[in-house]
């Protein structure tokens, strides 16, 4: 039986993904207000998360508060994807010509290079070396801090993927992403190089 708390954990998280969906599809939105939007959908998004994680143990809770997320942002895009076959042919050909500014031209085949290398590369580099930071510096016993490793390594290289390849900016994604990797592996191998 679904508690109060997360309930309003789940409904925190229901808004938060509107807002990303309502930001990436650039509509029912004013054009001040999509720069704080998709920032502020995620932070609903972790916060109704986070009220999972204190309704019960922090293992169910976030499990559980995952597994909702993910139903939720399953039926808004069902719920888009029926919108969608109900149109007529002529309005679904248009949205499918449609892009997002990354039509075959100047740049392309550099911006695919780029998300190939961020997705291939920084994001599995980020998630292993913010593994080992989690097992070089959190404490606890071997077991818990090896779980603690394989969940934030996934954690961490699934946020860098999803990152890179959203971002209309790619070069800077990678830039984040490679800065990120080197700052953590900075501080996970430098003290033992010179310690």
């Amino acid at each position: 039986m679904m508690t109060t708390v997360q309930f309003a954990g789940s409904l925190l998280s229901l808004v938060g993904l509107l807002a990303i969906f309502l930001t990436w599809r650039r509509r029912g939105l004013r054009e001040r207000l999509w720069r704080y939007s998709l920032p502020a959908g995620w932070a609903l998004v972790a916060l109704g998360l986070g009220l999972w994680t204190v309704s019960t143990n922090t293992d169910q809770g976030l499990a559980l508060g995952s597994v909702m997320v993910m139903i939720l942002a399953c039926a808004i895009l069902i719920r888009q994807g029926l919108v969608l076959l109900g149109q007529p042919a002529k309005v679904q050909a248009v949205r499918e010509t449609e892009t997002d500014g990354l039509a075959l031209g100047k740049g392309y085949w550099g911006r695919v290079t780029v998300r190939l290398i961020g997705c291939v590369v920084a994001a599995p580099a980020l998630g292993v070396l913010l593994g080992l930071l989690w097992l070089a510096y959190v404490p606890g016993n071997e077991a818990d801090r090896l779980i603690g490793l394989a969940f934030v390594a996934l954690l961490a290289m699934t946020a860098g993927l999803v990152v890179q390849l959203a971002s209309r900016r790619p070069y800077r994604s990678l830039g984040g992403l490679t800065a990120l990797s080197v700052l953590a592996a900075a501080i996970v191998f430098l003290p033992r190089l010179f310690g």
